[in-house]
């Protein structure tokens, strides 16, 4: 019983949640705030208050109308139909009836749209295999979507429309149209193409910067992340994933400086405690990497890489994620410290997952990777003839493009400086 009224107190205070946070997505305001006055409204007309409850009843159609919120259009209509019928004022009455059959076959399409987003969301959340075979499906999905929103002009198709494109490309790789498809999104927005009280401008951004990052246009999408960083709220989840690309977005372009500078905020910020764990230990490796690529640039905050490579976390054995990332720094460890019996045993390690999970093409440049590795050990550590002899796969690697999010392995540091790094420790070594 304490449990239960535990609970219906804090339900209550839901009543009373501020839903004009400006850091809370522009759409939650405006969607609450109508069912809010249609609620009252539904409630002062059981009292028989037909007058203060039509007011807000005009005001929650106003406001629906002008965010495209069709639900909330309908329900309004329907609520005012009553009251007119009540008190008989046929005028108003018909005038609503002609409102009602364009928004109800635009919410059958919305219904529709909403259902192929939700499958498409949980198809691409599946293994690997299952987002390979669905991927033709989503692409035909995408197109009709777009006929939809084309015919409609509906904010709720083109949001379905816009997500779902964007996770196809992804998926197959097409970061470059990424690009694209947010810079015309914000374009649209800006000329109120879309409605500007429902689209979410905070995510837009969030996708260009990982396109960019993608798509290997680090010195604009740095420059785009400086400026977009400030719309997200540092207490929340969102800032921290935005932060994710904006460091690998300098691991990628080389600015170990401004890595060292992000990483530093991103640590000094009290919420890291509030992340999920995974979310903490990526950043325990973001910082590794960075560590062992740029060690000088710790002198801010201590950080025991020693004790980190001993009990690096555990990650799901899945294809996809951290472990190839691990895997590798973990070898990079034993190779700078020159400790040759623990390099040989992450040798046999990396063979057995390269063997268990890297067979596919999507693979090639873990693969590619992994060959060079164990090359390095193969060659005695010899950085004459294991240079002359990786060129042929490092050119290899170099010529091969990262595959699609639906398969791919992170790269915290690209495996081409990776590389090069690993020459020099060779050299620096003998």
């Amino acid at each position: 019983m304490t449990r239960a009224r535990l609970r219906r107190k804090l339900l209550n205070h839901l009543h009373f949640l501020n839903f004009n946070d400006p850091f809370l997505k522009i759409s939650y305001r405006h969607e609450q705030e109508c069912l809010n006055l249609i609620y009252e409204a539904h409630i002062l007309i059981r009292e028989g208050e037909y007058q203060i409850s039509e007011k807000l009843l005009r005001k929650s159609l106003k406001l629906a109308l002008d965010s495209e919120l069709t639900a909330s259009v309908l329900n309004s209509i329907q609520l005012l139909q009553f009251i007119y019928s009540q008190t008989g004022n046929a005028v108003r009455f018909k005038a609503l009836v002609k409102l009602i059959p364009g928004h109800q076959e635009l919410l059958q399409k919305e219904l529709e749209a909403e259902s192929i987003y939700n499958t498409a969301k949980l198809e691409i959340n599946r293994s690997v295999s299952a987002k390979k075979k669905y991927l033709p499906t989503l692409l035909d999905n995408i197109q009709y979507l777009k006929e939809l929103w084309g015919k409609y002009k509906s904010f709720g198709l083109f949001e379905a429309y816009y997500k779902t494109n964007i996770w196809y490309q992804e998926l197959t790789n097409n970061f470059t149209d990424i690009v694209k498809i947010t810079s015309e999104a914000e374009r649209m927005l800006q000329n109120k193409k879309i409605n500007p009280k429902r689209f979410d401008d905070r995510y837009n951004k969030y996708i260009n910067v990982y396109a960019h990052l993608r798509d290997k246009q680090f010195t604009q999408g740095l420059a785009f992340a400086a400026k977009a960083v400030d719309s997200f709220n540092r207490s929340s989840n969102n800032w921290f994933a935005f932060m994710e690309n904006y460091f690998l977005l300098a691991m990628h372009a080389g600015n170990y400086n401004e890595a060292t500078k992000l990483i530093e905020e991103v640590y000094n910020n009290l919420f890291i405690q509030k992340i999920t764990r995974a979310a903490q230990e990526r950043w325990q490796l973001y910082r590794a990497y960075l560590y062992f690529i740029f060690p000088d640039g710790h002198s801010k905050r201590q950080f025991s890489y020693q004790s980190f490579i001993m009990a690096v976390p555990e990650y799901s054995k899945d294809k996809q994620g951290f472990n190839v990332a691990i895997l590798i720094l973990q070898y990079l460890h034993y190779l700078k410290s020159k400790e040759v019996e623990a390099l040989l045993y992450r040798i046999e390690s990396l063979k057995k997952y390269s063997g268990r999970h890297l067979k596919d093409t999507f693979s090639l440049r873990t693969q590619y990777f992994f060959k060079l590795l164990m090359l390095v050990v193969k060659e005695d550590l010899d950085p004459t003839r294991v240079r002359r002899k990786g060129r042929a796969l490092a050119d290899k690697l170099a010529d091969t493009p990262a595959p699609g999010d639906a398969y791919a392995e992170i790269e915290i540091i690209p495996y081409e400086a990776l590389w090069e790094q690993i020459l020099r420790i060779l050299q620096e070594n003998k």
